[in-house]
């Protein structure tokens, strides 16, 4: 795998692609020392046909992401893809690492650069290594704080490598994440309000909320089943369950089988598209995290003829509309068999 086809097999642009093979056989314009311009790790760029795990450890936990030559996966959350833009940017900036200038041997002042051990309690270091099939390192090193340097367009980082008490200045701005956010592919779904006829909100004591529009054009949503006599609040109470269904990102995933939804604790939101489809969450929290999970039933041949002649917000250039069945089905694709922790905000809307 080099340079070019790890962007490739991560559907990153052809201008990324160059961009990133220019960026690695530069060198960095600031040099302080004799070995200023020196890479950290020689023979990483030609090693990288052999890369196919990549190790990232930090004090939140230790996360293992592997390549099975065509796309990248989490192990540590059951094999659920792996983000491989991200696990792509963060190899070609290790390999592109020059040295800019030694610092501290002092282990007693590796706080001050965050390249403490990345395990102990109050580290922010990051350790980050790349592996071979059969367990070999390619490369291994301490990640700490960020800098910017002087008489270059990007900053440099402090590292050291493990076993190593020097401490370095290198050319290129690394910041691996250490949550599992940072390196999941978080789309759940993304289905707009204007996409969205009627949402019912079930709770677990029994009340219902039923927010809908009438036309994809309508300017907001309404609750439909207000009681006899009262009016709603303002003009926007409901739009955010229409919005549910936009852009939803996950911050964590885990096996279904691993999380119970208790009916007590379950609100559930069933969602009729104006095409016809159907997309059913379930919300629970648990443990002070947000779980939901969510499958959804493509519209039937009937009810597409049914709302051929909806009024639609398509431009010219979405003439056709989304294909609600492929839409769905790649939702499903994602969903089924796991449960997705939200991000604490996304879940607002479902606990009014």
């Amino acid at each position: 795998m080099t340079m070019k086809t790890l962007w490739g097999l991560c559907a990153v642009t052809v201008a990324a692609i160059v961009l990133a093979i220019v960026a690695v056989n530069s060198q960095p314009s600031f040099k302080s020392s004799d070995t200023a311009g020196e890479p950290v790790f020689p023979t990483l760029t030609n090693d990288l046909n052999r890369l196919a795990t990549v190790v990232v450890q930090s004090k939140e936990g230790t996360y293992t992401l592997d390549f099975d030559g065509t796309s990248w996966t989490f192990r540590d959350r059951g094999g659920y893809p792996a983000d491989g833009s991200k696990i792509a940017e963060a190899v070609i900036k290790i390999a592109r690492m020059t040295k800019l200038e030694a610092k501290t041997k002092l282990p007693d002042r590796f706080a001050r650069l965050d390249l403490q051990d990345p395990g102990s309690k109050d580290s922010r270091a990051k350790q980050v290594t790349l592996l071979d099939k059969n367990g070999g390192v390619l490369a291994d090193v301490i990640v700490g704080k960020r800098k910017f340097t002087l008489g270059s367009k990007e900053g440099g980082t402090y590292i050291r490598l493990p076993g190593d008490d020097q401490t370095w200045l290198v050319f290129g701005e690394l910041n691996p994440g250490e949550k599992a956010r940072d390196w999941l592919k978080r789309d759940i779904v993304d289905i707009k309000d204007d996409a969205i006829k009627q949402v019912t909100v079930t709770h677990p004591d029994g009340e219902i909320i039923v927010a809908g529009q009438s036309a994809p054009s309508d300017p907001n949503f309404k609750i439909l089943n207000m009681p006899e006599g009262v009016e709603q609040t303002s003009d926007f109470v409901a739009d955010d369950f229409g919005r549910l269904l936009a852009i939803l990102l996950l911050d964590d995933v885990k096996p279904a089988t691993e999380i119970q939804f208790p009916k007590d604790q379950t609100i559930s939101a069933d969602f009729e598209g104006f095409a016809g489809f159907h997309v059913h969450l379930d919300y629970a929290e648990i443990d002070g995290k947000h779980w939901i999970k969510v499958h959804g039933e493509p519209p039937s041949a009937a009810s597409m003829d049914a709302t051929a002649g909806v009024e639609t917000n398509k431009t010219e250039a979405d003439e056709a509309g989304p294909d609600w069945a492929k839409t769905i089905a790649e939702l499903n694709d994602r969903t089924s068999g796991w449960v997705d922790e939200l991000p604490a905000h996304e879940a607002s809307a479902l606990k009014k």
